[in-house]
């Protein structure tokens, strides 16, 4: 293990409990709860070096392929677009962590000026030709030059990935001219399916049934008033929020055990208590 996070990385509180402890690429995570603002989080909090072993080597082969990121998004990212319209009806935009750049595309085809930033190289250079979509191969530091530039930045399963996303979303708050806006999306890790996960795994002792939890990958896990508490640090307010269900599914001789969860896919269901939570934020001042 590494070491002990002492305090709390959103509020600095020390009564921290831990609820869940696994194992990845050779090491072991917790996953741990402040008392005092809620954030969940892995605990110790992943080295730079170790999130690049997490998304190095064939991370994303899979999305490389003709039709594959339509297949896995498209209908996702549809709904974005038709949502953002309402906020943000046309201008620049940039997708952080774009993978294949499937959403600059869609925004692109809707009439935006579209551009995204990838990590993944191989990722980046696929979906730059696939799409015919600028795609720069790098983090947000690539654009920070570029302040007061875009009407839109789009991060979408980004922010939870994050070692410090406070700081990482003062960093995005300049490139927005102002009034710009965000839309950030992420699992709940309290939603109703997360919880039902989690006394599901505890009464089977079987960590991994915990679906809905994604330590390591995810270094902060949020819940609605984490997510609030961390655009208001960060200088964004909330000008829209939804829920969808996306997130968490049981395979195999536990699939029976998802139908208790399975209504939450249904429309009104899904708008009012889906485990995925996705925010429109903007640039505060």
């Amino acid at each position: 293990m590494g070491e002990m996070t002492t305090a709390c990385p959103l509020c600095m509180g020390t009564d921290l409990r831990y609820l869940r402890q696994c194992s990845f690429q050779d090491s072991t995570w917790r996953l741990a709860q402040c008392a005092s603002c809620g954030l969940h989080f892995t605990d110790p909090i992943p080295t730079n070096s170790q999130i690049q072993r997490f998304y190095s080597g064939d991370f994303h082969v899979q999305l490389r392929q003709p039709g594959a990121s339509e297949q896995a998004f498209g209908a996702r990212f549809a709904r974005y677009v038709d949502w953002v319209k309402t906020f943000v009806p046309s201008g620049r935009t940039l997708d952080v962590g774009c993978s294949t750049g499937l959403l600059p595309r869609m925004l692109q085809d809707a009439g935006y000026a579209a551009e995204g930033i990838e990590l993944h190289p191989e990722t980046a250079q696929w979906g730059a030709a696939h799409y015919g979509i600028p795609i720069r191969t790098g983090g947000i530091d690539l654009v920070s030059s570029e302040v007061d530039s875009y009407d839109l930045i789009t991060l979408t399963e980004v922010v939870e990935h994050m070692p410090q996303p406070v700081e990482f979303l003062t960093s995005v708050r300049p490139l927005l001219k102002n009034g710009g806006y965000a839309l950030v999306t992420f699992p709940d890790i309290a939603s109703l399916k997360s919880r039902y996960y989690r006394r599901l795994a505890a009464l089977t002792k079987r960590e991994w049934v915990w679906v809905t939890c994604h330590i390591p990958l995810h270094i902060w896990e949020f819940t609605y008033d984490t997510a609030s508490a961390t655009f208001a640090k960060a200088g964004f307010s909330i000008a829209g929020f939804r829920r969808s269900e996306a997130d968490g599914e049981l395979t195999g001789k536990f699939a029976p055990l998802m139908w208790p969860v399975k209504p939450l896919k249904i429309g009104p269901l899904a708008s009012r208590f889906g485990s995925q939570m996705e925010f429109l934020i903007r640039k505060a001042g």
